[in-house]
């Protein structure tokens, strides 16, 4: 008989340590906010990854421009003198290569410049001025128009979210042609 009372009452306690359990809102936001701090978290940090990859492109966008406009004036005399410095200029935003990296490993050797010799015949970034019958196509002080087109591959490492989240490798290109208007 006491021990049903015992019982009774133990299950009484519970039964009112439920029941308050129940009817206490304190815990919702802990609960709520462990359910969804992982994908805020998992959004922000997207957002910050997407941001870094836009940024990358927009560096080796703004080189690969630079060294086709310095290339795009350069004397054809030095042209492969031309051509180092242009892929210095690219990827540290200096001639002679000195300068911070725009882009983390990233080096002149991923920089590819063509053609990679002043154009001598008609072909694929060189035109002639005029067509077989002597109409001017080009207006040029010579008989020759040269076009250089600079260009680069990059692999992006970035925070590795975005290899994390099982999307691969990521390889950034980028190109950028000039009309040569040095002589």
């Amino acid at each position: 008989m006491m021990f049903n009372s015992i019982a009774s009452g133990t299950r009484t306690a519970c039964r009112r340590a439920i029941d308050r359990f129940a009817q206490e809102e304190k815990g919702a936001v802990l609960v709520e906010l462990s359910l969804v701090a992982p994908f805020l978290l998992l959004l922000s940090a997207g957002v910050f990854e997407f941001s870094n990859i836009l940024h990358t492109r927009l560096l080796i966008e703004a080189g690969v421009e630079d060294a086709a406009r310095y290339l795009a004036r350069c004397p054809r005399s030095s042209w492969t003198d031309c051509i180092i410095s242009a892929k210095n200029l690219a990827v540290s935003g200096t001639i002679d290569g000195t300068g911070d990296a725009r882009v983390a490993n990233w080096t002149s050797d991923a920089v590819a410049v063509s053609p990679s010799a002043a154009c001598t015949d008609t072909g694929t970034l060189c035109f002639a001025t005029t067509d077989d019958s002597g109409t001017e196509l080009y207006r040029s002080n010579s008989n020759m128009v040269m076009v250089v087109q600079v260009s680069t591959s990059f692999d992006y490492v970035g925070t590795g979210l975005w290899s994390y989240l099982g999307f691969g490798a990521l390889t950034i290109t980028a190109s950028h042609e000039e009309r040569v208007l040095g002589s």
